[in-house]
């Protein structure tokens, strides 16, 4: 399939495009992209280079789900970017890319996450890790 997904699930269409990555600076990390068609995942573990890779194809009620989620989180109203000011060794790396085709946000952040002012994790970002993981079929 090329193009655009004719795929309805409760009259929203699947995105046209979904990126997300976290990872860290010891090496683990999380990464996932949608190709039109699945889910496409893979996961590092810190320390290990060996990465673990999956495609996903998420039903109806996951899509849901995240995309629930993904508006709780008021994602689409995020900054672009969210740099820590004094640049450290062990940084969290993150980026969101989402497009609908009727929204779009690009964002990414290095020690710094939506909704704070510290490298401490904040509610929505986690909220938008939670979102994705119920799209991989992974919640916690």
């Amino acid at each position: 399939m090329t193009g655009r997904p004719d795929i309805h699930y409760n009259g929203d269409l699947l995105p046209l495009h979904l990126v997300f990555y976290a990872g860290d600076y010891s090496g683990g990390a999380f990464s996932v992209r949608w190709n039109g068609e699945a889910l496409l995942v893979e996961e590092t573990p810190g320390g290990n280079f060996n990465s673990i890779s999956r495609a996903i194809t998420p039903g109806p009620e996951r899509w849901e789900s995240f995309w629930k989620e993904i508006e709780a989180t008021g994602a689409w109203s995020w900054d672009e970017t969210y740099a820590n000011p004094h640049g450290c060794c062990g940084a969290t790396y993150w980026q969101l890319v989402l497009d609908t085709g009727d929204r779009a946000i690009c964002c990414s952040g290095e020690d710094r996450f939506p909704g704070g002012e510290s490298t401490e994790l904040t509610p929505d970002f986690r909220a938008l890790v939670n979102a994705v993981k119920i799209l991989c079929g992974n919640a916690p």
